[in-house]
């Protein structure tokens, strides 16, 4: 009978041997791609739809610009007219130079120049209002960039903190088994009893059902992984551990100034303050005059009609608009603009309180976790020598089987612990990254 704990170890330990080659194989065919973390962020940002879609928005921004600015420059263009019957009848065609005049018969056609001469900023304020819009889907297009690197950051890190807990749960069935094995052999020579062997068997199954939500997280995780970097399809990724380095972060103070600096929301929410006060500009000047220059030079059918023979070929006129009375129209323009620009002042002043809010929780949650780490690496080391002691003590038969599952549990609780608070300091920097800007992202 002495002989019969260690057979029974033995053919445990020859069965779950004998299962983890085929683990190991399947893991070889299957050869996952190794994956960096400054990889997984080029990827993300070369895949991202979120980013076309901002990059989509600077392109079009841009291209407002140039038509804001079109009024510095000259407009030509060429008209020309070919008709029968009266010549005041064409106006609703509303053709420019030579085709537009009364006089001439049959056809007619010019080059046309038209010049707005001074506009009292009008042309000014609206080119000023695009840029200013311009450089906000700028700062969008960057604050995308670094959420999608934010997110990409805290899925790697989740999907090794799951691949890491599964470790810690592969290991703990594997215990648990052998702690079976033994009682099993105890109860068969009489040295336990029956509650110690169902007391094994009921940790183990809940080992086993650790396992299966570790499993599920860890599948969970990996989608996630691909999602935050705009990947389709199923792809197995071999990622890199970083150094466990735990370094205090700067005072709060430079944190709170470098987001100042550096947060493009903050930039995004000046840029439109900065593009509404253009506005209010461009609707005050639309109240004065604007002086507007013409030009045409061509040809047209004049015989028998009273313009002279040296103004058949060419025209040049001056013109002047003053709107003194719009009923309301530009009134109601001008409230508008002042009022949205009120509006974005206000939206600034509350994303500066959020963002002085988002820095100190992140940069409190760093220090947390750095105590959060201390303390489960105490708590790891005094589990592991409790499960010792308990194990020695159990095999001299001076501790029941409780203290024995007791200490395991605790092992394992602390292990656990472990992990994850190495892994939520690391989505803790992650998060202090994101909150003061990207200039400071490593």
């Amino acid at each position: 009978m002495r002989f019969r704990p260690s057979l029974m170890v033995l053919v445990v330990m020859t069965a779950t041997s004998g299962l983890r080659p085929a683990t190991a194989q399947t893991d070889t065919a299957s050869r996952p791609e190794k994956l960096s973390l400054d990889q997984a962020e080029r990827l993300a940002l070369e895949n991202h739809p979120a980013l076309r879609e901002a990059e989509a928005a600077v392109e079009a921004a841009e291209a407002q610009i140039k038509q804001a600015r079109a009024n510095y420059y000259p407009q030509l263009s060429f008209s020309g007219i070919g008709k029968i019957g009266l010549s005041g009848a064409t106006g609703a065609l509303g053709l420019a130079g030579f085709p537009g005049s009364p006089f001439f018969r049959n056809l007619a056609s010019s080059a046309n120049w038209y010049q707005t001469i001074f506009d009292f900023g009008r042309t000014r304020h609206h080119a000023a209002s695009r840029e200013s819009l311009a450089n906000l889907t700028r700062f969008k297009r960057q604050a995308e960039q670094d959420r999608i690197k934010h997110a990409v950051r805290r899925a790697y890190f989740s999907v090794l903190e799951a691949r890491r807990l599964q470790r810690l749960a592969d290991k703990t069935v594997d215990e648990r088994q052998l702690t079976l094995a033994r009682v099993q052999a105890y109860f068969q020579a009489r040295l336990r009893s029956q509650l110690d062997v169902r007391l094994a068997e009921a940790n183990l199954a809940e080992a086993q059902g650790d396992l299966i939500r570790v499993r599920s997280a860890v599948r969970t995780s990996e989608a996630a992984l691909q999602a935050a970097m705009g990947v389709e399809g199923e792809s197995r990724y071999e990622l890199e551990e970083p150094a466990a380095e735990i370094t205090p972060p700067p005072s709060l103070q430079e944190l709170l100034a470098s987001a100042r600096t550096n947060r493009p929301d903050l930039n995004a929410a000046e840029a439109k303050v900065a593009a509404f006060s253009a506005q209010v500009g461009a609707t005050e000047a639309e109240r004065r005059p604007e002086i507007r220059g013409f030009a045409a030079g061509g040809q047209g059918r004049f015989q028998g009609t009273p313009v002279k023979e040296n103004q058949r070929h060419g025209l040049g006129a001056l013109g002047i608009i003053f709107p003194f009375f719009t009923g309301g129209r530009l009134k109601g323009q001008e409230e508008e603009a002042r009022a949205e620009l009120k509006g974005a002042m206000a939206a600034h002043d509350a994303l500066r309180q959020h963002v002085r809010l988002e820095v100190t929780a992140a940069h409190s949650q760093v220090l947390a976790s750095q105590e959060a780490i201390r303390a489960a690496g105490e708590q790891e080391r005094a589990a592991g020598d409790a499960l010792r002691l308990a194990q020695a003590r159990f095999q001299a038969r001076l501790a029941s089987f409780l203290e024995l599952t007791t200490a395991e549990v605790t092992l394992t609780r602390a292990e656990t612990n472990h992990a994850r608070a190495l892994y939520d300091y690391r989505k803790a920097w992650a998060d202090l990254d994101f909150s003061i800007g990207p200039a400071n992202i490593p």
